[in-house]
């Protein structure tokens, strides 16, 4: 990670001591709190964060499955990450995939009743995680803050990429 300690910035061009500071205390704080909720998830569940997400989309829909196209869209992952997530998922017996009924050219995800019951015990260690190391350092204004920052800088990329 590129941090305000590890890099001379003064040989990157058009940055100042102020923004090269908060981008490393950005991107140090947020590699901390990925690296602290997912080591704690594998520990307990055997699930990381983004076997978490994929899990709660496919809970959220009201069918409880979702295009396996739309999923890579939704966690902005590659096609080819999610095929290889739903696969270890599918092998533990949390997701199962199929033809959809629509698109029979078309590959659905779906969570079974044992990725529910595994999503539901998750979760709660997942909140208490976020609560814990992110949520209590901050109040009120520096959460809308940090939030409305993160939608700013998610909208451009998306926007962009």
């Amino acid at each position: 990670m590129l941090t305000v300690e590890t890099t001379d910035h003064r040989a990157i061009p058009n940055v100042s001591d102020e923004e090269w500071r908060h981008w490393g205390r950005f991107g140090e704080s947020a590699e901390l709190l990925y690296r602290e909720i997912n080591a704690a998830l594998v520990a307990k569940y055997g699930l990381t964060v983004p076997d978490v997400h994929l899990l709660n989309l496919l809970n959220a829909d009201p069918r409880r499955h979702v295009r396996m196209g739309a999923v890579a869209d939704a966690l902005v992952l590659t096609p080819s990450r999610v095929t290889w997530q739903v696969g270890r998922l599918e092998t533990r017996g949390l997701v199962r995939r199929f033809r959809s009924c629509e698109d029979k050219r078309g590959v659905v995800v779906g969570i079974t009743r044992r990725g529910q019951d595994q999503l539901r015990t998750a979760l709660r260690t997942y909140v208490m995680l976020v609560r814990q190391f992110y949520l209590v350092p901050l109040n009120r204004e520096q959460m809308n803050a940090l939030g409305e920052s993160a939608r700013r800088v998610g909208s451009a990329l998306k926007n962009d990429g």
